[in-house]
């Protein structure tokens, strides 16, 4: 174990030579660090050991994006509060913040496990996703989010356990899950006025048992396992997803998303002017890095066009063959954003990366 404290008299240790000195340490072997941090950012990934083994670190003090980007086998365990951007791309590894955690927690979260043992705050995880080659991201939050939390959401689990916070009028904050798309929100506590994106629905025996263990799992790590009782009384919870979209229904465009849906005058309208131009900065056909492929040879289908609802482009086509039926992409409208594979249930839809054989065609 390689202990590291980077206040050394009065001289502070920089990001810079606190990342290094872990760096070299890795390439000697050594796999589990303990860090007494002075806000140093970054810490904890992306690491990993040359022979496989896993990595454990234990941290007080970080600075942001503690966990960011964090790799399978990585495990990083915050001893207190953490600022923004706790486990920011986690990417498989476990990410444990044992108080409060700052702005987007777990944003833009791929795979792995992020638990934080107090409250998280705006924007909290805002653009979760699906990586259809891992397993579904995971965030837990012992007590209660910020605003605009879960904002476009493109997959995985989050939950919000509202403890300690019944007397908030939400613990979701304001105008969460806006523009979700997919993945699930669990919560447990009221939620105020919710946008259109989403449904409020009962939890079903399925989602009960999924967590009733991973409940065991959360308050055994950030050492609450007291609460247990508690926050299993199941009738209590309730569960976000992403609402059905009448595809007879004309779609909007961003400027006119932008001029009636979004906030007034923009985000940050009190100190810049938004003009509300919008880039098409999505590359579609031959210019994406990324392409779906339905394949159904291998899976089951069970034709439940959740693809089709939830494409943004109206990509995906379906056609009945027979008794049969088959699924495809029109290459010029897609965008290889992999939404078709992130819900489906059933993995049939795969993301590939596009040959050079295919752009050459």
């Amino acid at each position: 174990m390689l202990r590291i404290a980077t206040i050394d008299g009065h001289k502070r240790m920089s990001t810079q030579e606190l990342l290094q000195k872990i760096s070299r340490s890795l390439e000697d072997g050594e796999t589990d660090f303990h860090i007494s941090a002075s806000g140093q950012h970054d810490i904890g990934g992306p690491c990993w050991n040359g022979t496989g083994k896993p990595l454990r670190f234990v941290v007080s003090n970080p600075g942001q994006r503690v966990g960011s980007m964090c790799l399978p086998g990585t495990e990083v365990i915050v001893e207190g509060p953490a600022p923004a951007d706790v486990g920011w791309l986690n990417s498989g590894g476990q990410v444990i913040v044992k108080g409060d955690a700052g702005d987007t927690a777990g944003h833009c979260a791929a795979g792995g496990i992020i638990y934080i043992g107090g409250r998280a705050g705006t924007r909290s995880g805002s653009l979760m996703k699906r990586d259809p080659l891992c397993e579904p991201p995971e965030l837990w939050v012992l007590e209660s989010v910020g605003s605009f939390s879960f904002e476009f959401m493109g997959g995985g689990c989050a939950v919000v356990c509202g403890h300690d916070s019944q007397t908030l009028p939400s613990v979701l904050g304001q105008r969460p899950c806006v523009g979700m798309v997919g993945g699930t929100v669990y919560f447990r506590g009221p939620c105020g006025e919710l946008p259109p994106d989403v449904s409020l629905l009962p939890l079903e025996e399925d989602d009960i048992s999924w967590l009733d263990k991973g409940l065991e799992n959360f308050l055994t790590a950030i050492g609450k396992t007291g609460l247990r009782k508690e926050l299993s009384i199941w009738r209590h919870w309730r569960k976000l997803v992403p609402a059905k979209r009448d595809r007879a229904a004309k779609r909007t465009t961003m400027r006119v998303f932008h001029e009636k849906s979004w906030l007034p005058n923009g985000v940050f309208g009190d100190i810049l002017a938004d003009d509300g131009r919008t880039e098409p900065l999505c590359a579609a056909g031959n210019q994406r890095l990324r392409e779906p492929l339905w394949n159904n040879g291998k899976m089951n289908c069970v034709d439940c066009r959740q693809c089709l609802e939830y494409c943004p482009r109206t990509a995906v086509k379906r056609r009945e063959v027979g008794e049969n039926m088959d699924y495809s992409v029109v290459a010029a409208k897609c965008i290889g954003c992999g939404i078709c594979a992130a819900v489906c249930p059933n993995d049939v839809w795969q993301m590939r990366l596009v040959s050079i054989e295919s752009v050459m065609r």
